[in-house]
């Protein structure tokens, strides 16, 4: 059972509403007797401060019987309803920071995970599945869902737990590999890239391989995010370009922005 005072930023503090959390049955019963023991001794102590002490001798037990025959279901009950809450709360939590399909972070998770880091170096993985749209077409979005979960699933494995692992859209998932360098970044993509290459999805009778292009870039300070987002976005429409299934690392000479470009012209 979890007893916290905290903060509307979500800080450990002594000032402020108080939360329980109880995140398991086991909490419940913990709390029912804590709260049956606070009643049994309120309960206690009323009597004692109230009545005469002959008096008090012979109802303390009928007295203390009774506030445990009322306190201790009542306990139990709201006990249960706060289990409830906590259980929803998490599956809303769950809800709102993965992605519903393939259970990696979402978008606006990641942003919100970035926000405590703060310390370099990281790096950034930019992977696209290879002719999804093929794979929907062909076989149905079945399979291309069943494509998409394994290839999170693929990612996820294949990294660590402070890594961050996010669907941006569609078929197209980042990875920031925190405390990696672009050497550490282009091994995870080289090896994550032969893992998804050796698997095989089962539609019906037949089976799908599927690969996946990674773009591989540095980030230089976490402010510009974004930019080496866009960097190894660049990367990865390289790598298609230049036949799929493999890793490249940005480089400005052959990742031109054409957007860029054009609007120079």
């Amino acid at each position: 059972m979890a007893y916290s005072l905290i903060n509307n930023q979500g800080h450990m503090c002594w000032a402020g509403k108080m939360q329980i959390n109880l995140r398991s049955i086991n909490d419940v019963r913990l709390f029912t007797i804590s709260i049956s023991v606070i009643a049994l001794i309120s309960n206690a102590c009323l009597q004692y401060s109230i009545l005469p002490f002959d008096l008090y001798r012979q109802v303390i037990f009928s007295g203390s019987l009774i506030s445990l025959m009322i306190s201790m279901p009542i306990a139990y009950f709201v006990g249960l309803r706060m289990f409830d809450i906590h259980q929803l709360t998490m599956r809303l939590e769950y809800a709102v920071n993965n992605d519903k399909l393939t259970g990696a972070c979402t978008r606006i998770s990641f942003y919100q995970r970035l926000e405590r880091l703060n310390s370099l170096p990281i790096a950034l993985i930019f992977a696209d599945v290879d002719h999804f749209k093929g794979i929907n077409d062909k076989y149905g979005h079945k399979a291309g869902d069943e494509a998409l979960k394994m290839f999170a699933r693929t990612l996820m494995e294949n990294c660590r737990k402070d890594d961050i692992v996010a669907r941006f859209g569609g078929e197209e998932f980042v990875i920031l590999l925190n405390r990696s360098d672009i050497k550490d970044a282009i091994t995870a993509a080289q090896r994550i890239c032969s893992k998804v290459r050796g698997q095989l999805i089962k539609v019906d009778s037949d089976e799908i391989q599927i690969t996946a292009s990674f773009g591989v870039a540095e980030v230089t300070s976490i402010d510009q995010i974004d930019m080496a987002l866009h960097r190894a976005d660049l990367a990865t429409f390289r790598a298609k370009r230049e036949g799929r299934d493999q890793v490249c690392v940005y480089d400005p000479v052959f990742d031109i922005d054409m957007a860029v470009i054009g609007a120079a012209e």
